[in-house]
């Protein structure tokens, strides 16, 4: 009888497997949104998926915001959404499962030409406050802004007290330059002189931006820093579906994670090696 039932499992398991390999076959498309800093590292996951299943297309959203890419995600309008932060209770009740992929070093960048390489935190909530405005050299300086709302503010009001209150000053603070995008972020720091402001490593190799990731604290934002623990300001990355996602969806999320898909990841400031 136990010989029985194996067979029949067995049978099942290729049924399943010849069910799901002839969905990949024929033509088909994944959309994926959500947080903007990670969608070019999709974009070139999407590229080496293609070349392993040339039947299906990746097609990168433009950026939708984390919350925003799980609401499209859940109303069907993309089959997965890329996301900077953990689920919310809220949306996890309507149905959305996330698993976290990598982590990259959340940095504050400058542009390429400005002399400054390393930021503190001391320093940081003085530029917030509006105390500070100017370069040790004397140029003005712009501080970008992101909506109160994103995933990044939440990081940079997690790094102190002092910084948390900066930020709540900052965002009253009239005239500021206010990106609401991570590409509208990396533009302005790119075309604004003297600015400064929040992304990531990730965006920065992905999208091979002329921006410089500043020491913080005396801690250099770097994949090997990241994974020993000595640089410890990130961003999680996750990938969100509904409970159950089509077989497309499924098997790229599986490449993702795959030797390839790390190999991938690692390469644009992605690191799978800190994740719980």
């Amino acid at each position: 009888m136990l010989h029985f039932r194996a067979i029949v499992l067995f049978l099942a398991g290729l049924i399943s497997a010849s069910a799901n390999s002839a969905e990949l076959a024929a033509s088909t498309t994944i959309r994926i949104g959500g947080s903007g800093g990670a969608l070019a590292t999709m974009q070139i996951l999407g590229q080496a998926f293609n070349k392993i299943h040339p039947n299906v297309s990746v097609v990168i959203v433009p950026s939708l915001g984390s919350g925003g890419g799980i609401k499209a995600m859940l109303a069907g309008a993309i089959d997965l959404a890329i996301s900077g932060r953990a689920l919310k209770d809220t949306e996890r009740a309507q149905g959305a499962l996330a698993t976290e992929y990598a982590r990259t070093p959340f940095v504050f960048a400058t542009g390429m030409r400005n002399s400054v390489s390393a930021i503190t935190t001391h320093e940081l909530v003085k530029i917030y406050t509006g105390e500070t405005r100017t370069w040790p050299d004397g140029k003005p300086l712009r501080l970008v802004l992101r909506p109160e709302n994103e995933s990044d503010m939440d990081i940079v009001k997690s790094l102190s007290p002092k910084m948390n209150q900066a930020v709540k000053t900052a965002l009253a603070r009239e005239g500021m330059i206010m990106a609401m995008t991570d590409q509208d972020s990396a533009d302005n720091l790119e075309n604004i002189p003297g600015a400064i402001g929040t992304t990531t490593l990730a965006q920065i190799i992905s999208e091979q931006r002329a921006l410089k990731p500043l020491t913080l604290n005396g801690a250099t934002p770097s994949l090997a820093a990241l994974a020993e623990g000595t640089y410890p300001y990130f961003k999680p990355l996750f990938m969100v579906t509904r409970p159950k996602p089509n077989p497309v969806t499924q098997a790229f999320s599986s490449f993702v994670r795959s030797a390839e898909g790390r190999q991938i990841l690692a390469k644009n400031g992605q690191s799978t090696t800190s994740v719980k």
